[in-house]
């Protein structure tokens, strides 16, 4: 039998996972990092609609939230009714799709346990509370 030592073993261990796989169903990476939408902005009485305050995945200090400054936020949902999309690309084919997006952007940090602020071009409606939202990693600052 062959020994090795364990600096060996964890090279053969990485090589092993650098190494492409060869199954076909793997997914392209996921451009943006998930987020909730958790309230409005409010007050003890109030409540200002125009912003909307957002959880992201794994964001847990203000220090965090410096990275997501700027960056815009997709908030995806289904309409009853499907309308016709507009590409640029392709001008004569008609595609028509139930999902609809809202978009916005990340504002400034709220409070200090990585809570942002967000406003979207169009308010977000009341039943989109607790709802998903994408943080797309664009436009870089870096």
């Amino acid at each position: 039998p062959e020994t090795h030592t364990p600096n060996q073993e964890l090279k053969r261990m990485s090589d092993e996972k650098a190494a492409p796989s060869q199954n076909k169903d793997t997914r392209p990476p996921r451009l943006y990092v998930k987020g909730s939408f958790v309230n409005f902005r409010r007050s003890n009485a109030n409540q200002r609609n125009h912003t909307a305050l957002l959880q992201i995945e794994g964001v847990n200090s203000k220090e965090d939230v410096e990275f997501y400054l700027g960056k815009r936020v997709a908030y995806i949902y289904k309409a009853k009714r499907a309308r016709t999309k507009h590409s640029g690309i392709q001008k004569d084919t008609k595609q028509t799709s139930r999902f609809r997006v809202i978009w916005g952007k990340v504002c400034r940090a709220h409070g200090n346990n990585g809570l942002v602020r967000s406003q979207f071009k169009k308010n977000l409606p009341p039943r989109a509370l607790g709802g998903a939202v994408r943080i797309m990693l664009y436009p870089s600052r870096i």
